[in-house]
Order: structure tokens, then sequence, then C-alpha cells
């Protein structure tokens, strides 16, 4: 055993200098041989300055400042503070990782900036008010899904919906549905599967804090000839929901005050063409109910044009909500 820590000297002499060393907190000489012999590995000070030579050679940089003695540091990190926080505060704020979850994934996520730092981290994080989902085969999931789309195979899974009590309701008949993975999206905060059967033409989206049983098949992943083209990240920015509808080009006409909502809607190569005092541009949209309600949310800023039949959807949602109104 002992000739074995030996062996692994040089490894777990990195492994320390990047857990417990930054350049606020170099370890000095009689540390790092301190806590090596902790580790069960004894060194004298000309082999441990050797190992640190070796790693500063292969790549692995060690820093080194004097004080009364030889102190070392890793400086360089796959993630520094700032990468590591944003992480962080996007777990804190994402509805779909259980609080359970949330809790892990935030101590190994401050890890990654060093014992020090990570500490720091985790006592300056702002919890957000975001309402947790409790569904903890999600991670399971997640795994097995990408592994599919990885090896190519389709998935398996059993999926349900919450009624008015907040009780599972089995879709399906409580059958397994058998897909083919495309990719994962999150959209309006929920963490979803794009999927396309073998029967139908178009994808699907399925919740997957609302997916049980997920098991990767022996099938092959099949994909149909009308989606070959598919692009899951250019489907990303004409979504206002996850339920399906019909891809259009619709044309606006926009108030100059809402220019930055449609850039960080579509993003910022939308093209606005000067009409007037006002704006006109063209995108393609998935036509639904939460489209509409997203137009709502923009009052009298924004008008659809065209074409005219999503225009006339449009204006029968909202005197549907004028009537509701009304009989009330």
């Amino acid at each position: 055993m002992a000739e074995l820590r030996q062996k692994i000297k040089i490894l777990k002499l990195y492994e320390i200098l990047s857990r417990e060393s930054d350049e606020a907190h170099p370890l000095s000489t009689q540390e790092l041989i301190d806590k090596l012999k902790a580790e069960g590995i004894n060194v004298e000070r000309k082999t441990l300055y050797d190992d640190i030579d070796l790693l500063n050679k292969c790549g692995y940089e060690i820093m080194q400042t004097r004080k009364r003695q030889n102190m070392y540091y890793v400086s360089d990190r796959n993630f520094d503070t700032a990468e590591v926080r944003i992480l962080i505060d996007a777990v804190e704020a994402s509805s779909f990782i259980t609080p359970e979850k949330t809790d892990r994934l935030v101590d190994k996520l401050a890890s990654l900036a060093g014992s020090h730092k990570g500490e720091v981290i985790k006592k300056n994080i702002v919890v957000f008010d975001t309402t947790k989902r409790d569904n903890e085969q999600i991670y399971y999931n997640v795994f097995n899904i990408n592994e599919a789309i990885i090896d190519r195979k389709k998935i398996s899974f059993k999926y349900y919906k919450l009624n008015a009590k907040g009780e599972k309701i089995a879709m399906h008949g409580d059958k397994p549905y058998t897909v083919n993975p495309i990719a994962t999206m999150v959209s309006n905060d929920n963490y979803y599967l794009i999927a396309a059967s073998d029967k139908y033409k178009d994808v699907a989206h399925y919740r997957i804090d609302r997916m049980e049983n997920v098991k990767i098949t022996r099938d092959e992943f099949v994909l149909p000839q009308e989606l070959k083209d598919f692009d899951p990240r250019r489907k990303k920015k004409q979504l206002f929901s996850m339920f399906l509808g019909e891809m259009k080009n619709v044309t606006f006409e926009i108030a100059p005050d809402i220019a930055e909502v449609i850039f960080d809607k579509f993003g910022k190569n939308t093209k606005l063409s000067p009409y007037g005092d006002k704006y006109r541009f063209t995108t393609e949209i998935q036509i639904s109910d939460s489209f509409f309600g997203w137009c709502m949310g923009l009052g009298t800023n924004i008008e659809i044009i065209s074409p005219r039949d999503v225009k006339a959807q449009y204006l029968q949602k909202l005197h549907s909500v004028i009537c509701k109104y009304k009989e009330a």
C-alpha cells in the first residue's frame, strides 16, 4: 500500500494544490509535505521541488512566490470565479432542478473555484424565489436521454400531467411512449425533450420532469425524411411555448420603445425596417396561444400585419378575453 501511495504522489500533490490553493492562499513547502504525509505519502523537499517542476513541464501551471519560504498555488483553473458564479445562479434559478439536487450541484460547482473562493461564493449566494419541481428522477432522465442521443437509440418512457388537485394523471393510457430523441431545450423555465416518433411528421415536446422510467431501447434512431433539416437551435427563437403549432412567417409593426424586447426574443440580427414613426420586421413564428399571449403582453406597442389568418386569430383571442370580462 505504501508503494502504491508513492506511485500516485504527483497526482495527490496536484490534487491538493488544485483543491486548497489559489493566489490569495498559497501553500508552503512544509504545508505540502504535511498534507501529503496525512495522505500516507512521505516526501522530501528536494523530491517535492522536482515533482512541481515536472508538473510545470507537463503543462500543469503551478505558480511560485517567495515569502519566508517558497509558496505554491494553482492559478489556471477550468472555470474562473465569475463563470462559477453564473453557473450557480443558473442552477438556483432553474425550477426543474429539485431542492436536494440544487444543493448538491451548488456544492460541486463552488468546488471548481477552489476551496477558499468556493466558500466565499456559497456565502454570497442569493436564493431565487423559484418554485422547484419534485421529480428526483430528472437527473437520470437527462442522463439516459443524452446517452440515447449520442448512441443514436430510441427511448421509452411513461408520461404524466397534473390535475387540478396536483395529482399525477398518466398519459397514453399509462403505456410507454417510444420516440427518437433529438435534443433537450430549456423554455419558459421548464426543461424539455424534443423528439420525433416514427408515425408523425413533426416534432413533439415532453417536459423532462414529467417523464418517468426513461429507458434506452435497442432500436436504432430513425428521423423522418421531413425532419432531416430540423435545427433545434434555430427553432428556439421561433417558439413561445413547447405546445405544437403551425410555423408561419409573420410580419409585425412595433413601436421603437420595444426594439430591445424584439432583439432579446429573436436575436440582435433581426432586421427592423423604418415605417413612418414605427418599425416593421418579419420572422418565422410557431402560432400558438402562448404567442398570442406574448403579443397581448406588449399591448398597443405591437401589431400583427400579416398574414391575415394569423391577424384574425389574434383578434378572435382579444375578443374572447374582452367578452369574458364583460360577462363578469
